[in-house]
């Protein structure tokens, strides 16, 4: 982990934050009118721009010269031991270096730090000085702010903020006496009896506000107005108080102004949290040379006597593209002008969560991710008693987010108990890892990411928190990020063709087994097609075993990784799926292969992934696949019958020949009970007692079953169509694990092989034992409803229904025996393979569904068995199932599983230490090391220094 700022331990708290406020936030682009870019690296130059003084500056270097710069850096930290800035890469909020190891190392900010200034950067220092004449100015502000000294009588401009074509001032109207300076804060004394109006700098523009010693100042400071002067701006109010500013121009919205509050000192003279507030009215009037804003205060709140003096009503004013907000359950108010970001519930006040927007920056598309922290700084908390809270993946967040309408909450990132900024616990910066989000990050392509931050329990009052928002003076969130440039910058091709087949299952529906069959065999072709690959490097270089063919490129080039994945998977899904078009897929593939692959490459990729997928078509002609005769079931007590949704489904698919077990029936349970015949099966006690269960949890009004056991079996079902169906939603958990891990293409590949490969076999598996043994059992739609078993434990009820219903409502059993339980198998497949992948069981993680009746439901699992297990009792629960179909199918997909991972695609081999490479220094060798290992590419790694006292390490494995 790379340190890459000293940090300041000022506090950026003050009583604004808590208090009642009347903000007035006009968030500006730049001059040039386009958003701020958080690129570390100029692959493309830099507009030109303009200087806060009005005057054009040099454009940034060039991509080229950039890139020069960044390798000679790299020369440079590794040959002087230490980091070196890439200043030629440098914007408004980030700042790149090279690193000692190799690596590269971001940090991006979430609001200004530096600026052009006449063709050279400045970094940003908002401490007001004074001028000669007596005006004041911000010592380094990217938006030339610039306040009033001593005025006449009639007062005029108090600030302004910009120049040139787009220039904005806050007038006032009245004298003004020389400011009193205080760092970033200038104090006007008594501008009116009892009233102070106060002015503080910040990063990206100022607040200001009048503080009214007591009622008598209140009530003639209720009512006032502040004169706005404005250069190629107009102004329009919505109905919620806020503005828009547009240009004048072109009529593009450039700012906003957020809704206006004030507060009270009812918990504290510095409005502490739980100060009480109020909004403000607030009125737009047009002038010739901008418009007027008439501010009338709540005249009810002011002579409350529970308010307690003084008052503070506060206007800020922002430019910049920097965007973080913070919304409160049952407010409408804009509240992204504060400094502070809100996160769990105040007292005597509702919950609050808060978003950031962090550009997107091209360190982070595309790039090795090594690691990655979000640095905030904490500047308040209700107790020093750990509470926690939580980091998430949100949407992007804007001027319209509000507690009703907030961005979607993807994923939870991490949880923190980290605590500061009460009284024995004072401000200070905290960190927290989020490795696994920004290595998400880096394989989508978006112009912004957002961080949401939430309280764990939000009812909890002692777990409200306050960190400092990118407007705060000096303490502005920011994301660190340590990378390697890969030789192929582009988002993993494993990944993207998952989502396409996912896509495809929605659209072809029907029975698990097929979609199972083809996700084996596109992903055993990219496998095939990846590994040959990367045996062209050398044959330490494979990763591991080939399933089917090791290929080799006609054209002798070392083939390019990517296209032998898109030519791998786009064969074999035309194949499987002749009636679908994939050409659209293929041609998004390879339009982000970077131009420096070269053709010969791209050629070479092509060929190998053609043949990968040519050996596992030509595997898989006339393996057992065929559609088989119809299934209609039996009218004999205990056997499968239809049940309203068709014939018995695949009923052949038990005699498919499997991917990675030796036969179909290799890991067959022994039955129901361990019965093997119905005549001993329907008259048992554990028979009775299976249907009773489901009878009592299962039904669609059942009283026995719990909410939230109503919420997992519906999460869990996806048995209809233009769903992603089991196998889906399991790939989709893969994709979340493999993110969260930082896998890469190469261990991506191998990953969703084998766990493509053991859902495959699970289907065989389940349907050898619904169709092929002596026991076809009857779902418990048939046992509960139909009287027959000859079980006097059992009694029918004809009007029973299963909880599963489709989108209309209807209830319904899916078209196949009960024993054992598809869910169930695959499940156990899937926790199988990648419990025995990630080399533990107790990883955490949040998904979502795609089952109509629970769209917008995300359930969190602490472990990979626990998953599995609430997918097959969620069979239960849903009705459809016995709980020996989970039980027994979770046993037998686990088995098929771990015959596969043991016996296919094995990592590679050697009787003794192969070189593998000649890495840098001891950390870098250590890092590739244990990434062989987490992909199973070999058993075992050491690094050997070659001649101290040179850093220089030779990685072996074997």
């Amino acid at each position: 982990m790379h340190r890459t700022t000293s940090r300041s331990h000022r506090p950026a708290r003050r009583g604004r934050t808590f208090g009642l406020a009347l903000p007035l936030a006009l968030a500006l682009l730049t001059e040039a009118g386009v958003a701020l870019s958080l690129s570390p690296v100029a692959h493309a130059a830099e507009p030109v721009a303009a200087s806060r003084t009005g005057t054009t500056t040099p454009a940034a270097p060039t991509a080229s010269a950039t890139a020069r710069e960044e390798a000679n850096a790299r020369l440079t930290a590794q040959a002087q031991g230490r980091r070196i800035e890439v200043t030629g890469a440098r914007t408004e909020r980030t700042t790149l270096w090279a690193n000692p190891d190799g690596t590269m190392s971001q940090e991006s900010f979430a609001g200004p730090v530096r600026y052009r200034d006449h063709g050279r950067w400045v970094d940003v220092d908002v401490n007001l000085v004074k001028n000669a004449d007596g005006s004041v100015r911000a010592k380094a502000h990217p938006r030339g702010l610039r306040l009033a000294g001593r005025t006449g009588a009639s007062g005029g401009d108090l600030v302004t903020l910009g120049s040139g074509e787009r220039e904005i001032a806050l007038g006032w109207q009245g004298a003004l006496p020389a400011p009193r300076l205080d760092g970033p804060k200038a104090t006007y004394e008594d501008v009116a009896p009892g009233t102070d109006l106060v002015v503080e700098a910040t990063r990206t523009g100022f607040e200001q506000y009048l503080v009214v010693a007591d009622r008598q100042a209140a009530q003639r400071a209720a009512t006032f107005t502040l004169p706005v002067r404005t250069k190629g701006l107009e102004a329009s109010q919505k109905a919620d108080e806020t503005l828009v500013l547009t240009d004048s121009r072109t009529g593009e919205k450039v700012g906003h102004a957020p809704t206006p509050f004030m507060w009270d000192a009812s918990a504290g003279s510095d409005g502490a949290v739980g100060a009480r507030r109020a909004r403000v009215d607030l009125d737009v009037v047009r002038q010739s040379d901008g418009f007027d804003l008439t501010v009338r205060a709540d005249n009810a709140f002011l002579a409350d006597k529970a308010t307690k003096y003084p008052v503070t009503i506060d206007p800020a004013v922002y430019f910049g593209t920097n965007f973080d907000t913070t919304v409160r359950n049952g407010e409408t108010a804009d509240l992204s002008a504060g400094v502070g970001l809100n996160v769990g519930r105040e007292w005597q006040k509702t919950e609050a969560r808060s978003f950031i927007n962090f550009p997107r920056s091209t360190a982070v598309t595309g790039q090795d991710i090594l690691n990655a922290e979000l640095n905030l700084y904490a500047t308040w908390s209700d107790s020093c008693e750990a509470r926690s809270w939580e980091v998430w993946d949100t949407g992007t967040a804007s001027a319209a987010t509000r507690w009703s309408s907030q961005p979607a909450w993807r994923s939870k990132v991490t949880t923190s108990t980290q605590t500061h900024g009460f009284t024995d616990c004072g401000p200070r910066w905290i960190t927290e890892d989020i490795t696994g989000l920004v290595k998400q990050w880096s394989q989508t392509e978006r112009t912004v990411d957002t961080v949401g931050l939430r309280a764990t329990d939000e009812a909890d009052y002692k777990a409200f928190k306050i960190f400092a928002s990118a407007d705060s003076p000096e303490v502005a969130p920011s994301i660190l990020v340590t990378y390697e440039t890969p030789a192929d910058p582009v988002k993993d091709h494993v990944v993207y063709w998952n989502d396409v087949l996912q896509a495809t299952y929605r659209q072809v529906g029907g029975a698990p087994g097929p979609l199972a069959r083809a996700g084996a065999m596109m992903h055993g072709a990219i496998y095939d097609a990846a590994n040959s690959a990367r045996c062209a490097e050398g044959a330490t270089k494979c990763l591991g075993a080939a399933y089917l063919v090791k290929a080799t490129a006609s054209n002798g080039a070392l083939p390019d990784v990517n296209s032998a994945i898109d030519h791998a998977a786009f064969d074999v899904l035309r194949s499987v799926y002749p009636g679908y078009n994939f050409d659209d897929e293929i041609a998004a593939a390879r339009s982000t292969i970077p131009a420096a692959v070269t053709a010969e490459q791209r050629a070479a990729g092509t060929d190998v992934g053609q043949k990968a997928a040519a050996a596992m078509i030509a595997a898989r002609q006339n393996d057992g696949s065929a559609p088989a005769a119809p299934y209609t079931g039996s009218t004999q007590p205990g056997y499968w019958r239809p049940t309203g949704t068709g014939d018995g489904a695949t009923p052949d698919w038990g005699k498919v020949k499997p991917f990675g077990m030796a036969s179909s029936t290799q890991f067959r349970p022994a039955g129901p009970g361990g019965h093997t015949q119905m005549s001993t099966l329907l008259p048992s006690q554990v028979y009775a007692d299976q249907v009773n269960d489901v009878k009592s949890l299962g039904g669609a009004d059942s009283t026995a079953r719990t909410a939230d056991q109503t919420q997992a079996a519906l999460f869990w079902a996806n048995d209809l169509d233009t769903t992603y169906k089991p196998p889906g939603q399991l790939f989709e958990h893969t994709q979340i694990l493999s993110r969260q891990k930082g896998m890469a293409v190469s261990g991506n590949a191998k990953l969703f092989a084998l766990t493509a490969f053991s859902m495959a076999d699970a289907a065989v598996v389940a349907w050898d034992m619904k169709y092929q043994t002596d026991i076809d059992l009857w779902r418990p739609e048939s046992a509960i409803r139909l009287d027959g078993d000859g079980n006097a434990a059992t009694t029918a009820d004809a009007n029973w229904q299963p909880l599963s219903q489709d989108a209309n409502g209807n209830h319904f059993s899916p078209a196949f025996p009960a024993y054992v339980s598809g869910h169930a198998t695959f499940a156990g497949a899937w926790a199988r393979a990648t419990r025995d992948w990630f080399g533990t069981d107790q990883i955490s993680w949040t998904a979502t569904t795609e089952d109509p009746n629970s769209i917008g439901v995300t359930r969190a699992f602490s472990s990979i068995s626990a998953a599995a297990t609430e997918n097959a009792v969620g069979r239960v629960w849903l009705g459809v199932h016995y709980r020996w179909d989970g039980t027994d199918g979770v046993t037998a997909g686990g088995n098929a599983a771990a015959y596969t991972v043991a016996n296919r695609l094995k990592p590679n081999t050697a009787a003794s230490w192969t070189k593998y490479e000649d890495l840098h220094n001891l950390a870098g060798c250590e890092e590739v090391g244990k990434r062989l290992l987490a992909e199973h590419r070999w058993a075992s790694y050491q690094c050997s220094q070659i001649q101290a006292p040179e850093p220089d390490h030779t990685l072996y494995v074997k």
